[in-house]
């Protein structure tokens, strides 16, 4: 038996208007997997190349606009794909998705049936899609299930859906459902802090920001993963189902309207938190070492998440563990890659407050799930509506957007904070004047407006 993809019928309106008579239109499928059964939340159109001459492919960027008079609306032939661009569409989206989805493939309106003689072409595509996504292991990116190809007629208005298996790169079989029925998710909310001190020692070659980031991600992973989820606090088996936990929470006092009650219900976001196994360790592990540096990972991350109605406690788990780690990685490779040049430390430069971007949500039109954008400081709701439209070709409107779900820091505050800090050190013992601090929170507090950056701080 193939697999089995539902999606909501608003999606097949949305085909339809890609539909052109002599050209194609190519984007990502994404949503839920299971064993057998695909969820799709969301069709976006890959946006098309910024400029006519595409000799040299650049990277889609979320604060790149697409000009119409300077950018084709659709692809003439299937040949025509470019691959890399379509697999950096997916890693900027895989950004955006919510723990536990993906990009789930494909899908493409033309005037002539690709599945028929475009297989080729289409997993070629597929496959650096994959590439792509494997070459960060904190993303999330690539699926375990088969990628799903969907296939729209613009002539006809018929549509053909196929999978690809992961093993041996073939196409099988798919049946694709578009459904009035409205998909029930249930929705998990999680806020995890971080208090982490990295010291580097004195004798460690001298390494970039990057690097010592993606030394926090890979310590922060293992946590993580090693982490115990409690949902509305009590501990679960992995094998029970989420809805149990729904039903408990549903107001038994209304009988009446038993399924409206139930999905009521279900749209209530289940409060779990994570608890941090504290490692066993005896005096023989503790030793002193001489540090140059040291980096601090401080602040609080809010996470969002969404699994199918038939979900496990298991699935929940990973879901949100993914979330966790994929917001990170994707607001601290976005801060590296927006710095200029790297900071070297510099006695001169007493402080200096690096703030990653922070997290706001944007809820689907056909649906619950919500969708992530990342803001840098000084950008606001409007920002986020770019991304949305250029990345998820999705049009909402500013007070859709949730941003109140983590703060910005104040860096007035800091610095009054950080004097406060450095009267309190007066008295103990001296600190060698080459010894750098930094304090390491890309993320912004929520709950509370405390500091949340990174900072290199030099003690004279």
């Amino acid at each position: 038996m193939g697999r089995i993809a539902y999606a909501d019928e608003s999606l097949f309106t949305y085909l339809t208007s890609l539909m052109k008579p002599d050209g194609y239109t190519i984007g990502l499928i994404l949503g839920q997997s299971t064993e057998q059964k695909d969820f799709v939340v969301h069709l976006a159109r890959t946006p098309p190349p910024a400029t006519k001459d595409v000799i040299e492919e650049t990277l889609i960027s979320s604060t790149t606009t697409v000009h119409p008079e300077s950018a084709p609306k659709y692809i003439k032939s299937v040949n025509d794909i470019q691959e890399s661009w379509v697999a950096d569409h997916a890693k900027h989206v895989t950004r955006m998705l919510p723990g536990g989805m993906w990009v789930l493939g494909l899908f493409i309106v033309g005037p002539k049936d690709i599945l028929a003689d475009g297989l080729t072409r289409l997993r070629s595509v597929i496959l650096a899609i994959r590439k792509t996504l494997g070459s960060n292991e904190y993303l999330y990116g690539n699926n375990e299930q088969e990628n799903l190809v969907l296939s729209c007629n613009s002539i006809t208005r018929k549509y053909v859906c196929k999978s690809l298996d992961n093993q041996n790169n073939t196409f099988k079989p798919a049946d694709w459902k578009f459904q009035s029925k409205a998909m029930k998710w249930h929705q998990l909310e999680v806020r995890i802090d971080f208090d982490q001190l990295f010291p580097v020692p004195t004798d460690t070659d001298p390494e970039t920001l990057k690097t010592r980031l993606q030394g926090i991600l890979e310590y922060t992973s293992t946590t993580v993963n090693k982490a115990i989820i409690v949902i509305e606090g009590e501990l679960r088996s992995g094998s029970d189902l989420v809805e149990m936990i729904g039903k408990k929470k549903q107001d038994v006092k209304d009988k009446k309207n038993s399924e409206d009650d139930s999905a009521d219900s279900i749209d209530k976001a289940l409060q779990a938190v994570l608890y941090i196994p504290c490692p066993k360790t005896t005096s023989q592990d503790i030793k002193v070492i001489s540090c140059s540096e040291s980096m601090r990972l401080v602040g609080q991350l809010f996470s969002k998440t969404f699994v199918h109605e038939r979900a496990s406690i298991d699935e929940a788990t990973k879901a949100i563990k993914q979330d966790i780690l994929r917001s990170l990685a994707s607001r601290l490779e976005m801060h590296w890659d927006s710095l200029i040049e790297e900071e070297n430390g510099s006695p001169e430069d007493s402080i200096t407050l690096h703030e990653p971007p922070r997290r706001v949500l944007v809820a689907l039109p056909q649906s619950k799930v919500t969708l992530s954008d990342y803001l840098f400081p000084g950008e606001g709701a409007q920002e986020a509506l770019i991304s949305l439209q250029e990345l998820l070709d999705l049009k909402v409107q500013e007070n859709s957007v949730q941003k109140d779900l983590e703060f910005q820091v104040d860096p007035p505050e800091f610095y009054c904070q950080n004097d406060v800090d450095k009267a309190s050190d007066h008295g103990k013992d001296p600190v060698d004047s080459n010894q750098l601090i930094t304090y390491v929170a890309g993320l912004s507090i929520a709950l509370f407006a405390l500091i949340v950056a990174f900072l290199i701080h030099h003690f004279s």
